[in-house]
Order: C-alpha cells, then structure tokens, then sequence
C-alpha cells in the first residue's frame, strides 16, 4: 500500500492562516479583555480553561443581548413628549377654517350656464340634476354619479360640454365668494369676507376656507390672481379669538374643518362640525406638538414625523401629511387610469381627467382611496383642534342670515415638545458602558482586533516566510494526541502501554517523517538519518511488518 508524502504549506494563502493562528495566540495572551487569555494558556488544566471559557461566553452573551435591546430602543423610542409651558413668547396662529357646501350652486345658475354655453334652455330635469351633481362631485359621489350620467355624457347634446375641462365647470357653477358670504368680523372687527375666505377644491366637495395655504390662485371673473397667503395670529391681549361670518342662504348640511393652515380637508380627515344652522357657535381647544432641531439626527422612522424641509412634494412646497396622502393618491390615479381628479392641482405631469375618463377613476376608486402602501409621516410641527363648546343658535334668527363663530375656546396655556432622549451619544455611550462592564472591551480593543489579524499577521506573511515555514514543520512533525482503545474504563485502570490506537498513528508518523527526511536530504545533497524516539509496541491483536 503506498501512502502519500507530506508536503509543506508554502502558498501564500497557507502561510496567512499560519500567521492568523500565530496572531491569535499573541492576541489572546496580550489582549486587554477580560478573562480571554487564560483560554489557550500553557500549563492551565483543562477544567480551569473551560471555566473561563465559560465566563467569557456569558458574558458575551449577555453584552450581544443587552447591546440589541439598546439598539432597539434607539430605533423604536428614542424621543420623548412633554409639556412646555413657556407660552408668553408664542405666535399663535389661527386655524384654518373650511367650510364645504352640499349644495354649492343654485338652479338659477345652471339654467344660466345651459343658456350660455349649449345656446338653449333648459328643459330636461335630468340635466339639471347633472350640473347640480357635478358641483358636488367628491371621492363620496364619484361612483354614483358615473353610473347614473354616463349615457347623458354620450348623447350628441353633451358633446360641446363634454369638451370642456370639468375644474372650469364646475368653477362656473359655483357661487362666488360674495353670493355665500354676507358679513364677517375677525376678532370682533368688521372684515370682508373675500378678503379672506378663498374657493378650494377638495377630495369632499368645493369649499371656502379662511387662513389656509391652499386655495385657487385664480377664479373665474376676477381679474389677477388671489393675494399671496399671509398666516393670521391672535395675541393674548385681543378681544376676542374668533372668526365670525354669516350666510345668505343655507341649503343642506354644511361640513366645517378646523385644521393647522399647512393642511388641506380631504377623505383622511373628518370635519369637526356639519353645520345644520342648529349651532351659532364652535369653541375649540388646540394641542400643538412641535419638534426640537436636535431631532434632525434621528431618522424620520425613529422619531415618527417628517420635517416641513424633509420630504420633497411635487404638489407641495411644504411637506405635510395630507399633502403626501394626496400625492399619494394623485400618483395612483396617474398610474391607473393617466389622469387625476379635478379638484386635485395640475402641476407637472398631474393632469386632469375629461369627462370620458371620469369611467377608469370610478372604477379604479377604491384602489385610489386606498393610502395603507403609502409612506406617509404626520409633521413635525402637528396640530389638532378638538372642539370644546357649542352654543344654540337663537331661533328668532332663523328667517336672517345664517351666524356661524369659530372662536378658542381659551387662550392656549400649555403645548407640546417632542425632544431627544436617546440620541447617537447615549447608544454610544451605553454600548462602551456595557462592553466595559463585561469584557472590559473599548474601541481601542476593536482596533487591537483589527491590528492583529489584518496588519501583523500581512507583516509577518511578507518578512518572516521562513519564520511561518519552521512553524508549519513542527506542527506537522508534532505526533497526534494518543486516544486510547481499550474498553476497560479508566476509573477502574489504567491502559496498558501499546494499549490504543496511539501506536498505530506513531507508526505512520515515523514511517512518512522519513520518506519526507529522505526526499529534503537528497534535494540539497545531505543525507540526514531520523530515527525513532523510542521503540513502538503493536497494540494487541495486530503485527507490523517492517
């Protein structure tokens, strides 16, 4: 039987993992961290070695643990709210009031459009519930009112409107500013009403909202554009915290929105009033929530809001989370159907659908709606209004203009300040504070890490090859540990000598040590004579023949 000859590692890659091995005693002998270098100490017994072993295993255990609870906590919850009660140096704004009609036109105006535009009077019922149904078109009525007009829209007599772009439809419809609103009086003060309630088209319906961002820039038979918004405040020292105004006429239900002025009514948001004339007056409280500047180390994920800056919105140049739920939506539609509502704006590539594709979003309308797939983060400045107080509305004013007083209910006294508790400095902080208590481990320890078995053991590969060579020879000159195969267990006695496979594997040792010593001779012209250590006894029952 012939038996392979050993052959030195000589390869680089070999001589690396020789020089890893060195490293690693040299590391675990000279290393800082606690307990480690008594694991491969010379000359400790084998029980004491396990119980460090053992020691340095826990408490690895124990810092990976503790370290991943650490880590979750920064991700998770690392910003706390409390209250703040400096409030004499506050600018408080007044909320956005919108307020959305059921009915925003009047026969009157549709017999006038039929007139104007299909150069005839009106004489089908149907068609004037048609535009009576157009100007209410919202998300809620979609469906509806393509199932119930979709042959009307087909007829040859529908051509010249259905041409037309539904936003200025509508738009021609509704009442203007000064046909809903009679008087108003901003903080007690007499103010006029188009000054400051403005027409918007929402995911609910058409409405006029006072203190808002977001309105129509430009409105049909009013030359120029609508003046630029100017947020509105109070100040503790007015006499009264209230916008007041009052309707000429009321038809059906009346929903009011009171919402920070970044934030637009739409189907994620409920009204907090619908106004039925029962009610002359809404009191409600304010809790603002806004974020500290360290914040802006965290991740929007940990702390759960976005900043006004953060989030980049095509429709918008202000993030906010109505304002991305929209967008959300308005991408879906796009993607859907290549158009979007028309109460939504038409920036960019958003267009707005005609009236043949009112059919896809009426179909697709559920989807649309859906925003669970959207990544949408309220503001880092929130605000929510809760209203507080009603008040009766006196019935001798019944037959008159229609009051309605959205007022504070109290001057704000306290708000809301989300702030870091569990920033980049404590995780560091509590990471070294645990690793210490543990291991003893540092960030220096990490470098040693890095040091020993990246650097030194690349060093010792280049200048010391003969160095890693010699230690390659004695391991494999190194005879195999002795492994006794007797059946008689230990604790009753001891094995005879011959007695284990031991033997065998010396007998192999000695035979390839000197084919190996006879081959490296006759290369360099020396002849180098091996001989065993001792004499070796075949183990019972087996006979070698030499």
């Amino acid at each position: 039987m012939t038996r392979k000859k050993l052959k030195p590692a000589s390869n680089n890659y070999q001589l690396l993992k020789t020089s890893w091995g060195v490293q690693g005693k040299l590391f675990f002998e000279n290393s800082t961290l606690h307990g480690v270098r008594y694991i491969p100490e010379d000359g400790r017994p084998f029980y004491e070695r396990f119980m460090w072993f053992v020691c340095v295993a826990i408490s690895t255990v124990a810092t990976t643990v503790i370290i991943y609870n650490l880590w979750e906590k920064f991700q998770t919850n690392p910003t706390i709210t409390g209250l703040d009660t400096d409030f004499h140096n506050w600018d408080v704004p007044f909320p956005a009031i919108t307020v959305c009609m059921e009915s925003p036109t009047t026969v009157e105006k549709i017999h006038s459009y039929i007139f104007e535009h299909l150069e005839r009077n009106a004489t089908d019922q149907k068609e004037i519930e048609f535009f009576k149904h157009l100007t209410q078109l919202s998300y809620g009525s979609w469906k509806n009112f393509v199932s119930n007009y979709s042959s009307l829209l087909n007829s040859t007599d529908f051509q010249r409107v259905a041409s037309y772009r539904i936003k200025d439809v509508v738009f021609n419809l509704a009442n203007t500013c000064e046909e809903v609103f009679e008087q108003c009086y901003w903080k007690l003060a007499p103010y006029n009403c188009c000054d400051g309630f403005f027409p918007v088209f929402t995911e609910n319906g058409f409405c006029y909202t006072f203190n808002s961002r977001h309105y129509e820039k430009k409105v049909p038979g009013r030359e120029g554009e609508l003046p630029r918004f100017n947020m509105k405040y109070i100040k503790e020292t007015d006499k009264k915290w209230s916008m007041q105004f009052y309707f000429r006429s009321f038809d059906g239900l009346y929903p009011i929105y009171i919402l920070n002025s970044d934030e637009t009514a739409g189907v994620d948001v409920q009204p907090q009033h619908v106004w039925d004339t029962s009610v002359d007056m809404v009191a409600f409280s304010v809790k603002q929530t806004y974020t500290t500047k360290d914040t802006a180390q965290l991740s929007i994920k940990q702390r759960r809001c976005a900043f006004p800056d953060e989030i980049n919105l095509k429709i918008d140049d202000t993030y906010s989370y109505s304002g991305c739920t929209r967008q959300c939506r308005m991408d879906r539609a796009m993607k859907l159907c290549g158009c979007v509502p028309f109460f939504y704006p038409e920036v960019g590539a958003y267009k707005h659908c005609s009236f043949q594709k009112m059919k896809c979003i009426g179909d697709h309308l559920k989807e649309i709606k859906a925003v669970q797939r959207c990544s949408c983060y309220l503001g880092c400045s929130n605000t929510v209004y809760e209203v507080e107080k009603f008040n009766d509305a006196e019935t001798s004013n019944k037959s008159s203009s229609y009051k309605m007083d959205c007022q504070f209910v109290s001057w704000p006294m306290v708000r809301y300040k989300r702030e870091v508790l569990f920033g980049w400095v404590d995780l560091l902080v509590s990471f070294g504070g645990i690793a210490g208590l543990f291991l003893g481990f540092s960030l220096l320890s990490g470098v040693e890490i890095l040091y020993y078995f990246t650097v030194r053991a690349c060093c010792m590969v280049v200048r010391e090859k003969q160095e890693l060579r010699k230690i390659q020879l004695e391991r494999a000159a190194k005879p195999p540990p002795e492994y006794d195969l007797s059946l008689v267990p230990y604790f009753i006695s001891k094995p005879l000598p011959g007695h284990g496979i031991d033997e065998v594997a010396k007998n192999l040792y000695v035979h390839n040590l000197l084919n190996y010593s006879k081959d490296k001779a006759n290369k360099h012209g020396n002849v180098t004579k091996v001989r065993p250590a001792a004499d070796v006894i075949a183990p019972f029952g087996i006979e070698f023949v030499n």
